[in-house]
């Protein structure tokens, strides 16, 4: 981690927005935005960061896009003009830094897997999510909900894992898309990040069963190769101990942690 921050301190679209997420822009400058490209289940936490970071920085304007880590991943390999990538997992990031399209990478929070139900539901356990006739929603395999997902159902015993599996009614390409399923009623259960039931009111987590051995997802964030030198101060805002708090606030803990 000390090798990333010190990394990240020596560094000096034309595609359409993403439709179902938008686009957040705040600020003004004269200069052009800083594009910041990051993981959908950073869309409560993140336009709280920028505001600190931009009330500190007079005249800089941040430009955030939010959606699922692949796609956006995507759309920078595609030419898709951005200058700070917050990936939901070290894989995506991995990916671009691999592509020559990503430096810098650093990890900036971590988070957990749970499942959430309405908070009136009848299912308080995960066993229960295999029973005949409960809606599942989970992230699409691609995207990181989706793969810690597919971690988790493998430590289950086979047979909750199966009727898991069976109960299945959509894979959604981001975590926010899965989540939106319990409240608009369409699934019963969803497997989301824990911080994802924070800001939503008449929602519950259940909890994984101890001893699974499913790892945390890392948020990792790096800068996008030939983007806007300015961003390295960004990616050192996000990683000092000053975001640290507004993420605990919102329930991230920190990088590295279990």
């Amino acid at each position: 981690m000390t090798t990333l921050r010190r990394s990240a301190r020596t560094l000096a679209w034309k595609l359409l927005p993403l439709a179902a997420i938008g686009m957040l822009a705040i600020g003004c400058g004269g200069e052009p935005p800083l594009r910041v490209l990051a993981a959908s289940s950073l869309s409560e936490v993140m336009p709280a960061l920028i505001e600190r970071y931009e009330a500190e920085h007079p005249g800089v304007e941040i430009e955030l896009r939010l959606g699922g880590s692949q796609a956006l991943a995507t759309q920078i390999e595609e030419g898709a003009p951005a200058d700070l990538f917050v990936s939901a997992n070290s894989a995506q990031a991995r990916r671009l830094v691999d592509g020559g399209l990503l430096t810098a990478p650093a990890g900036i929070a971590a988070n957990r897997l749970v499942v959430a139900v309405a908070e009136g539901s009848e299912l308080h356990a995960v066993e229960q999510l295999a029973e005949d006739g409960v809606r599942i929603a989970v992230g699409a395999p691609g995207v990181p909900v989706g793969a810690l997902t597919a971690l988790a159902l493998d430590a289950l015993p086979a047979r909750v894992a199966a009727g898991i599996r069976a109960n299945v009614v959509t894979e959604d390409t981001n975590v926010r898309f899965a989540l939106s399923r319990v409240e608009l009623g369409e699934a019963d259960a969803a497997f989301v990040y824990h911080t994802d039931l924070v800001a939503v009111p008449g929602m519950r987590a259940i909890e994984l069963p101890p001893g699974l051995g499913v790892p945390g997802n890392q948020y990792v964030a790096g800068l996008v190769s030939g983007g806007d030198p300015r961003a390295v101060q960004l990616l050192e805002f996000l990683l000092g101990a000053e975001a640290g708090v507004v993420l605990a606030e919102a329930g991230f803990t920190p990088a590295g942690a279990p």
